[in-house]
């Protein structure tokens, strides 16, 4: 029932991968809710504060009161067990065993996350606005913040095209932050996109919650551009969770004379991958009725891998059971006959 996944949602000191581990044991929250103290014991990597916390925060009167807004407003719940919620989404250990959402939520397979600079320069506007147009005609949802700026231009310029676009907020789904983006919100939601949050109806957005929606932002995007990003932008905190979760990391070359470009040099120069138009990204591919791998290629043991989604070269190592100087003589070695890039310590089919 959708109130026990609420309840469970709430309890403090119980975060998402305690969550997770709760629903492991005992496979819904209705069950953890009336689970013995001797059976929550039980539980892996459970500790007594957490417990603790199970059993003293059995009421549900709030989770009532927010499933009654929900209704009143129009407002879905997607608990982590719902085929709504994708697969590459749930890998991340900052998503939530629930979202609330407004609007309606797409089956998402592919995806592309767009994120930037609020004081874009006329050069990061017209490249957001392209990268959106251009995902809406290859059927590809776009993934962002609703932040002014290159957030916005990309998504905009995307539902303008009839794309699917889903987007974070750092506050309630009904919440329109920041509100002289009000017209954006219900062209949103008219042309069938969805806004999605971790946080209840309601819920008025604080700059933690920003970075709990940045993460989310990656966690849903396969791949990441980043359009334009000075050195302290937000969007290099969604481009550190992208890292952080071995995801392709795009970034817009910018003037090295302007403020509005010097994070996205940055992360070129860890090792970023250059965003020279829709057609280097991977999920644009994959989209094309040609097939991305020939059979030559899909007969390595690395390209099998990289197949079915960009890696790390630790990760890689791990799962070939290979020795760092084997593997990097091969990763060398496929890169020069063009099969592969390397940018930085990620790896992905060229």
């Amino acid at each position: 029932m959708d109130i026990y996944w609420i309840w469970l949602s709430l309890i403090r000191y119980v975060g998402p991968i305690l969550q997770k581990r709760l629903l492991l044991e005992f496979e819904t929250p209705e069950k953890i809710y009336f689970a013995s103290q001797c059976d929550l014991e039980k539980t892996p990597h459970l500790n007594k504060r957490a417990i603790h916390s199970v059993i003293n925060s059995r009421d549900l009167s709030r989770a009532r009161e927010i499933l009654k807004r929900c209704e009143e407003k129009g407002i879905k719940l997607l608990p982590f067990t719902n085929d709504l919620y994708p697969s590459f989404a749930k890998a991340a250990q900052e998503s939530p065993i629930l979202l609330y959402y407004k609007g309606q939520l797409l089956k998402i397979n592919d995806s592309i996350g767009v994120v930037g600079s609020r004081r874009c320069t006329a050069y990061g506007r017209k490249a957001a606005e392209n990268i959106g147009t251009a995902l809406a005609l290859h059927d590809v949802p776009l993934i962002s913040g609703f932040a002014k700026g290159i957030d916005s231009y990309a998504q905009a310029s995307c539902i303008k095209q009839g794309g699917y676009t889903a987007i974070f907020l750092g506050g309630g789904p009904d919440v329109c932050y920041p509100p002289e983006q009000h017209s954006l919100y219900h062209k949103t939601l008219e042309k069938g996109g969805a806004f999605l949050s971790q946080y209840p109806p309601g819920t008025n957005p604080s700059p933690k919650q920003f970075l709990q929606r940045n993460a989310l932002i990656s966690a849903w995007s396969q791949e990441l551009v980043v359009v334009e990003a000075s050195e302290n932008s937000g969007a290099l905190w969604t481009a550190d969770f992208s890292r952080k979760q071995g995801k392709p990391i795009y970034a817009l070359p910018h003037s090295i004379y302007l403020n509005e470009g010097k994070g996205s040099n940055l992360l070129l120069a860890r090792g970023a991958i250059p965003y020279l138009g829709i057609e280097s990204l991977r999920s644009i591919h994959s989209t094309k009725s040609s097939p991305l791998l020939t059979p030559l290629q899909e007969e390595d043991p690395i390209i099998k891998l990289l197949s079915e989604s960009p890696l790390t070269i630790p990760k890689l190592q791990y799962a070939l059971n290979s020795t760092d100087e084997q593997l990097l003589d091969k990763l060398v070695t496929l890169e020069l006959e063009g099969k592969i890039i390397i940018r930085g310590e990620m790896v992905s089919i060229r």
